[in-house]
């Protein structure tokens, strides 16, 4: 079906496609029935009538369904004249001219995007100067020129019946065609109880006080119906304003055809015409309330939807806006900036000196010097700080502001940005201590590899057999030690990028526990090892470099000869793979650190080290659903213990 559809408007009916057949019954028959009603009152002058709902209809008809419907126009038009009293070349030559009459309304308003739903001013003015007053003009003329051919209108009568024929059509626009834009132009939206009370209450009592006026002679009073106008406007919109408007609109007009509302000292008609001129000005003044309160609700709907998208985004980039009253000292926070600083949005209020106190001890000067330099050079700022949450953890931000100036060139407000920059400095704390290490842990045995390779190639031959082998001894020993550290720092970037998927199959962890601890070298360590028999669907090749990395770091943290006992035992559903030393143990402060990449204890500061190794016992646990911990152990020193579940969930 080919419907109007203005630029930047939904289809009116959203959901609903009714039948051609159905549109063109219904367009026929309320095009009759109104036009009967319209001529068949005693204001009427023949097929001349101050009140046409017609033209209402047929212009709502064809811009909410499609000008494609015409002919259901020009039929209807055709049977309301012929039916009354007009010849049929006179109804065939009037329905002429109420048919353009809706085409071209319909074709001017397409031009200029009007939207049914009537909820702009431009929409509303649209209606009234192109509709009501310019394509009105095309019926008026065609139908009076018509009978005044045929003879029914004299010359001298022309222009008073062409007004009164106008002021009909006109009516019909302004009063019927908006009240059907506004309930059919839009989807309707679903009243509480409440709501539904308050407007039936409200329309029965608009229409009794407007019968009061209208019907029972104290039309001196209309002043009484203004304010039900105006609340019916405002809590209902334009769906109000139209809707009480076309009732009173309806009473009055009963009461001028009464007899009931004298308004003026001429005839029915004229007194019909005047008090139409009236509600003229009352409807399209509701009219315009009304869309200059959607506009409002239109402006509200997108600003808050605007600061809805503007909170997801800071959510998603972790990025919250503040703007500081200097004078008034009065720091208003998005709810984003609360949750960075780990409290809920609104839940207190916010001073300079507040937010000071927040910031880390260490940064507070960087940032009370910057706020001050900012403030004396009106220049915009930025840096880096560190702030305390509630549970007195820490978190970077990236803060951004400038500084707004009052007339008189003082600074009054700061307004700016603070970003979580957490993970950037964690990510470049990382890289720095890789950078370290590589700097620091791989050029020590690169070192000693290299030496010794010299030394072989140019005095090999000149030393003896016990020399040489020790030295191959060192050169292996140096480059087993490299091949661990670049084998951890592999594994940890694959694990940071996801790359590193484990692969799961039953295996006996005693069996591989026991052999990962015999062929540990035990010169230095004699390593002992009690291990039950218990299968565990496991990686089996990421299992033994757990166990490796908590021999390494016993042997590696406790006095030569120093014995080391590794354990295996079934435990309900789980394994648990305990490795004990008898060294200084582990400070109870510092048990979960350890196991954080590049968090090292304060005893293993004298110790060489990365600390990678407990940092990927962890991570590999973790894979497993696993998890791992540190202990004292019965004998003194501490206990390495790693809990994995011997059977996949799921």
């Amino acid at each position: 079906m080919s419907t109007l559809r203005p630029a930047g408007h939904a289809q009116p009916f959203k959901g609903i496609r009714p039948l051609p057949v159905l549109v063109c019954a219904g367009v026929v028959g309320l095009y009759v029935g109104a036009a009967k009603l319209g001529i068949e009152l005693s204001v009427a002058h023949g097929v001349i009538t101050p009140v046409w709902a017609p033209t209402g209809i047929s212009l709502a008809a064809l811009v909410l369904f499609g000008t494609r419907f015409w002919p259901a126009v020009a039929l209807g038009a055709l049977i309301a004249n012929a039916t009354s009293g007009a010849s049929f070349p006179e109804a065939l030559f009037i329905s002429v001219g109420n048919t353009l009459e809706a085409v071209v309304g319909t074709t001017l308003l397409r031009r200029v995007r009007f939207r049914p739903t009537l909820d702009r001013v431009r929409d509303v003015l649209a209606l009234v100067i192109l509709g009501a007053v310019v394509s009105t003009t095309i019926s008026a003329t065609n139908g009076v020129t018509t009978l005044w051919v045929a003879g029914d209108v004299s010359g001298s009568k022309y222009g008073s019946d062409w007004v009164l024929w106008w002021v009909g059509d006109a009516m019909g626009d302004l009063m019927v065609a908006s009240l059907l834009f506004v309930w059919l132009g839009a989807p309707l939206r679903r009243l509480s109880r409440t709501r539904t009370l308050e407007a039936l209450a409200l329309l029965g009592l608009l229409a009794g006080l407007s019968c009061f006026v209208f019907l029972a002679g104290y039309w001196r009073y209309p002043h009484l119906l203004f304010p039900l106008l105006v609340w019916a406007t405002l809590r209902f919109r334009l769906q109000g304003a139209a809707t009480s408007s076309f009732v009173v609109a309806a009473i009055a007009v009963t009461g001028a055809v009464n007899g009931t509302t004298p308004l003026g000292n001429g005839s029915a008609t004229e007194v019909v015409q005047i008090l139409e001129g009236l509600l003229a000005v009352i409807t399209v003044s509701l009219l315009i309330l009304g869309a200059v309160l959607a506009e409002r609700d239109a402006s509200d709907a997108a600003l808050e939807q605007a600061h809805a998208r503007l909170a997801e985004a800071q959510e998603v980039a972790r990025v919250g806006s503040w703007d500081w009253d200097i004078a008034a000292n009065r720091v208003t926070w998005s709810d984003q900036l609360y949750r960075l600083y780990g409290l809920e949005p609104r839940s207190r209020d916010v001073t300079y000196e507040w937010y000071v106190e927040r910031v880390h001890p260490d940064d507070r000067k960087l940032v009370t010097d910057t706020v001050e330099r900012a403030s004396r050079d009106a220049r915009p700022f930025s840096f880096d700080h560190r702030v305390r949450l509630p549970d007195d953890s820490v978190r970077w931000l990236h803060a951004r502001g400038r500084v707004v100036m009052d007339e008189a060139g003082v600074p009054s407000r700061m307004l700016g940005t603070s970003q979580d920059i957490t993970d950037r400095k964690r990510a470049e704390e990382v890289r720095e201590n890789i950078l370290s290490t590589v700097s620091h842990e791989l050029r020590t045995p690169l070192t000693s590899i290299v030496g010794f390779a010299l030394t072989l190639k140019e005095k090999g031959m000149q030393l003896g057999e016990d020399a040489r082998a020790e030295m191959s001894a060192h050169l292996a020993e140096q480059a087993d030690k490299l091949d661990r550290l670049l084998s951890d720092l592999l594994d940890l970037d694959r694990l940071r990028h996801g790359l590193l998927r484990p692969s799961f199959r039953a295996t006996d962890v005693g069996g591989l526990v026991a052999e990962v601890a015999s062929a540990y070298p035990a010169d230095s360590h004699p390593v002992s090892v009690r291990a039950d028999t218990v299968i565990a669907e496991v990686d089996a090749p990421k299992l033994e470099r757990i166990v490796e990395n908590l021999i390494a770091n016993a042997v590696k943290h406790t006095p030569a000869r120093t014995e080391i006992s590794v354990s295996v035992e079934h435990q309900d559903e789980s394994v648990l793979i305990a490795v004990d030393d008898f060294g200084p143990g582990v400070m109870e402060k510092e048990r979960e650190a350890i196991f954080e990449l590049f968090k090292r204890g304060a005893a293993a500061t004298q110790v060489a080290g990365t600390g990678v190794g407990l940092s990927l016992v962890a991570r590999f646990a973790a894979l497993h659903g696993g998890t791992v911990w540190v202990e004292d152990n019965a004998h003194g020193g501490a206990s390495f213990r790693v809990l994995l579940p011997t059977r996949r969930s799921g």
